[in-house]
């Protein structure tokens, strides 16, 4: 029962979190996933002369999701105005 309110509680607290905040949380998993995953290719012997190295495209994806998090935070901050 308890690991059910902690959920319900996590689900709230995630609804509640600023949308840049979501972004920046996605973009640290990414780029976990991108460690993981090179560290994986490099382990497997790969020398890039015929595999591709999967690491590019969560990498990428790490990029756009901390650069929209930037942007949306920048354009939070000037709406309500950088002193405040």
């Amino acid at each position: 029962m308890s690991i059910i309110a902690s959920l319900i509680n996590i689900k709230i607290r995630i609804r509640s979190l600023e949308l840049h905040r979501i972004f920046t949380f996605a973009g640290a998993l990414l780029l976990v996933v991108t460690f993981l995953v090179n560290s994986e290719y490099v382990e497997s012997g790969g020398n890039g002369t015929a595999e591709f190295n999967y690491a590019y495209v969560t990498g990428i994806a790490m990029i756009a999701t901390f650069v929209a998090g930037f942007a949306i935070f920048t354009i939070q901050k000037m709406k309500r105005g950088f002193a405040s």
